[in-house]
């Protein structure tokens, strides 16, 4: 077992790096998101070890965090608007006019 959080600490440190000299933000991002799922992956190991499953929770909050974090770096990245819009469905047009099905 300690084997594999040894291995796991490896991954992580080579995902770290491919974070630093990834030439594009969109290739940092998905090692962001690596080491995030490595070291929640993580936790839940150190958990089954000492059978402390109150590890579990941190590692769920651990992952929605990193979730959250990774929506909004892309949300400031990307140009442009988030609005989301279904046309014929009353409520989700966002700024557009509503569409009438006998146009």
């Amino acid at each position: 077992m300690r084997l594999m959080l040894a291995g796991l600490t490896v991954l992580i440190l080579i995902v770290l790096l491919r974070a630093i000299i990834s030439p594009t933000v969109i290739d940092r991002l998905i090692s962001i998101n690596a080491i995030t799922s490595k070291v929640s992956v993580l936790i839940l190991l150190i958990a089954f070890i000492k059978h402390e499953f109150g590890l579990i929770d941190i590692s769920i909050v651990y992952m929605m965090c990193g979730f959250a974090g990774g929506l909004w770096i892309l949300r400031v990245l990307t140009p442009g608007d988030w609005h989301l819009r279904l046309p014929g469905i009353k409520g989700f047009e966002g700024d557009r006019e509503e569409v009438h099905p006998d146009d």
